[in-house]
């Protein structure tokens, strides 16, 4: 057996199946309800991914699939959080990608479109979450969701996906923005 395949045998093989099962949005009093763990998030953000890219790498989907398995062992952030403690939630996302690593392997080179499209997608599925589970939090002025959701649509338009996502956004609120 390979040092890899050793690697990912016994039980970190099973904390990795089970990373899945991590709840989102613990820290969201209105989110938190909706039942969202990361295997149906990074499923979905897959999912979007394919739809939208033209042509993602594997590396890129591997990230994707995977980027948030080390919520297992740290535990996830509020965004607000980490707006407010920039330097905390730096170190904690090294401590993240540390127990990713550990869970997966070590993280796939990306270029800097590639982290692009990975940051665009995981805050598209976020929102598109918010948006079929939550509507109310969304159109609730201190929530932040729709002045992300104008900057989703920049760096979409950048990545020559604006019109989709505007669209996507457009559906889930019933065109009203």
């Amino acid at each position: 057996m390979s040092e890899e395949r050793d690697a990912q045998s016994g039980s970190n093989l099973a904390r990795l199946y089970l990373s899945g099962s991590v709840h989102r949005w613990h820290q969201n009093p209105v989110m938190a309800w909706t039942g969202q763990t990361n295997a149906d998030h990074q499923g979905r953000c897959v999912l979007l991914l394919l739809a939208l890219h033209p042509a993602p790498s594997v590396g890129l989907i591997r990230a994707m699939a995977s980027h948030d398995v080390g919520e297992l062992v740290v535990g996830d952030l509020s965004w607000l959080f980490k707006s407010a403690e920039p330097e905390f939630a730096a170190a904690h996302a090294l401590m993240e990608d540390a127990a990713r690593a550990a869970l997966i392997g070590d993280d796939p080179d990306l270029t800097e479109d590639d982290a692009r499209w990975l940051r665009l997608i995981d805050r598209l599925e976020s929102l598109c979450w918010c948006l079929h589970r939550a509507p109310g939090e969304y159109k609730r002025n201190a929530s932040g969701w729709r002045n992300g959701a104008e900057a989703f649509v920049t760096l979409a338009d950048y990545l020559g996906v604006g019109d989709a996502v505007h669209n996507l956004i457009s559906d889930l609120l019933c065109g009203d923005w």
